[in-house]
């Protein structure tokens, strides 16, 4: 696990650099291996399973697959959407056999589709991340997308919906992160070693 992290602008593009090598290091059945543990573990969170409307990424250099988790949400009837960029935020677009994919600015397959979710109404959220810390600080790739669609969670006194889930490899949990007034912190993250959560202080390995 890595140590502190100061949350300086050259210290984090330094780390995106390092953790975006270290996932493409990894072997096919390495990388197989993690994915199939990290769904697993996802499974073992009852607020995933009830979930009504699940929010997923669709990978990206690197990060972990959640193939096997949108087929079982799709097999309990869970609502899944998938994050549409709009402007400098977020929308939530249903993903389904009949969704349209394309790429969008950033290389990322989203819906071609009008039909959108508010942020409000999700009840879980699956996040990517460059790293996590024991508290649930998130540091993403540097757009900010998650952080401004979210930000509402930060006026709010208790872990309301939508739970957010942050998904990686066990490599990418440090001790510490700088935690910035606009973060908005994980509920949870599921690695392939185990469920950290963050609203009661304890960790599942």
């Amino acid at each position: 696990m890595l140590s502190n992290i100061d949350n300086q602008k050259t210290d984090l593009n330094l780390l995106r650099k390092k953790i975006r090598a270290q996932r493409k290091l990894m072997s096919t059945s390495a990388r197989r291996f993690a994915e199939k543990k990290i769904g697993d573990q996802l499974e073992k969170i009852s607020v995933v399973r009830q979930a009504k409307r699940l929010a997923v990424y669709l990978s990206i250099d690197g990060e972990p697959n959640l193939t096997l988790t949108i087929l079982k949400a799709k097999k309990r009837k869970n609502i899944i959407l998938t994050p549409v960029i709009h402007g400098k935020t977020l929308r939530f677009s249903p993903l389904n056999n009949k969704s349209v994919l394309r790429k969008n600015r950033l290389g990322i397959q989203e819906p071609s589709t009008q039909i959108f979710i508010e942020p409000l109404l999700l009840d879980v959220v699956l996040v990517p991340l460059v790293v996590f810390d024991n508290r649930g600080t998130r540091v993403g790739m540097g757009a900010g997308y998650y952080d401004r669609c979210f930000q509402f969670l930060l006026s709010r006194t208790s872990w309301n919906k939508p739970k957010m889930i942050g998904i990686g490899y066990e490599f990418q949990r440090v001790e510490n992160i700088k935690r910035q007034p606009w973060d908005v912190p994980l509920w949870g993250a599921v690695t392939e070693k185990g469920i950290y959560k963050f609203q009661s202080g304890e960790n599942k390995k």
